[in-house]
């Protein structure tokens, strides 16, 4: 089974291909704001230089976020597409859960973006046998309430995503705390949980997937403010 992951929802743009488990192409450009025109011209390098096309893919799969407004959207809005128009099946993945896969580690696992104003979304997971477990959903919350809450679990963190290096030094004051490399999204890490997903859960419907946002855009914010 031949996968297509896509993730755009932080500075990151990440195109990957799997087959079954195995790594076929992988394609990731940071510091990028400009992710419709990177992720599009990303995705038809890499079938260049395949011996197949995107008519070959069996699943697609997209990070949903949370993260940047716009980002999240073009990844979600262009696989949506592709799931439409060839007729695919789609799955939706939480970008944080990918930071979280593939560590090794036997500490707590917490991704983190920087959401502004010393918040940021987070999640926290384990692995247990191979396996990834969610021990908190995604959420937005200040920074020292995650602290907060990681404190109460008394385990070694392993601290990860882009936010990681942003929150470290405040992180360690409290806690037991190592970080990761490389903040650990790429499209491969989506496409191997968007697997994971299907053979457990099936196909979604593409019109059902939508961005994760957590919380409001600012121009969803000012609207209210003027209307309230």
């Amino acid at each position: 089974m031949k996968i297509l992951g896509i993730d755009t929802s932080t500075m990151r743009t990440s195109v990957g291909i799997i087959e079954d488990n195995e790594i076929i192409a992988e394609y990731l450009l940071s510091g990028s704001r400009f992710h419709s025109e990177a992720l599009t011209e990303m995705i038809d390098e890499i079938f260049k230089k395949l011996d197949f096309t995107i008519h070959d893919i069996d699943l697609l799969a997209v990070g949903v976020g949370p993260g940047s407004f716009t980002g999240v959207r073009i990844a979600v809005t262009i696989q949506k597409t592709f799931a439409q128009f060839l007729e695919k099946d789609i799955v939706s993945l939480s970008s944080l859960k990918a930071m979280a896969i593939d560590t090794n580690s036997d500490r707590i696992i917490v991704p983190v973006v920087d959401a502004k104003r010393h918040r940021a979304y987070s999640g926290i997971f384990k692995e247990e046998n191979g396996k990834l477990i969610t021990l908190r959903e995604d959420d937005l919350k200040d920074v020292s309430e995650i602290i907060e809450e990681l404190k109460e679990l008394n385990e070694p963190i392993l601290l990860t995503g882009p936010g990681r290096e942003i929150f470290y030094d405040e992180f360690k004051e409290s806690l037991d705390i190592k970080m990761t490399n490389d903040m650990g999204l790429s499209g491969t890490k989506i496409a191997k949980l968007g697997l994971e997903k299907y053979n457990e859960f099936g196909t979604e419907n593409y019109f059902e997937v939508l961005p994760n946002y957590l919380r409001l855009s600012q121009a969803e914010r000012e609207y209210e403010e003027r209307n309230n």
